[in-house]
């Protein structure tokens, strides 16, 4: 199933009295996605991933020509704040990533620019959000991995340096990890 993708040519002209009853119009967040990687340079790794997730829910809830226009619109801003980002040498992500996460960037405005061309298959609206969702857990997952080995490193210092018990530090600092993250959920 398609959905039409409102454009500047097919909307309504904006003096028409009957668009000033119609239903209201969908808004975007009051900081839009891409100000919130702009503003975090992608180093936030929870602030990132609400925005990704927030993205992914909205393309998924757009039930409209106006609502898939205006999601699909800020998640091409999301991506292209995202590609800005990257350019940036003061971005903490690595460079395979960052190669990556430019590549995807680039299919996001490629889908997107076909969908300004009229239709979008509800599929692609599935695929956008898809890729936002799993961009947004491989950070959660990268930052968590990260925790737990600064903790199983200190762990091991305070245990005074042993040899043969890194597993042992490991479990103890991923219990510990857990631990924080169903506390803070």
């Amino acid at each position: 199933m398609a959905t039409k993708r409102k454009t500047a040519s097919s909307a309504a002209p904006a003096t028409a009295p009957a668009a000033a009853a119609a239903a209201p119009v969908f808004e975007a967040p009051v900081e839009s996605w891409a100000d919130t990687i702009l503003r975090t340079n992608f180093a936030s790794v929870e602030q990132d991933s609400i925005v990704l997730l927030q993205a992914a829910g909205a393309l998924l809830e757009s039930d409209s020509p106006d609502k898939v226009s205006v999601t699909l619109d800020q998640n091409l801003k999301l991506w292209i704040a995202i590609k800005t980002v990257l350019l940036n040498s003061d971005c903490p992500v690595e460079p395979e990533v960052k190669a990556n996460l430019r590549n995807l960037a680039q299919y996001v405005v490629s889908t997107t620019m076909l969908a300004t061309q009229g239709a979008i298959e509800t599929a692609k609206l599935v695929s956008l959000a898809r890729l936002n969702m799993n961009i947004a857990e491989g950070l959660l997952s990268g930052h968590r991995n990260r925790m737990i080995q600064e903790r199983a490193y200190q762990i091991w210092e305070e245990d005074g340096r042993p040899e043969g018990r890194e597993q042992e530090h490991w479990l103890r600092a991923e219990a510990e990890v857990s631990g924080l993250f169903k506390a803070q959920s």
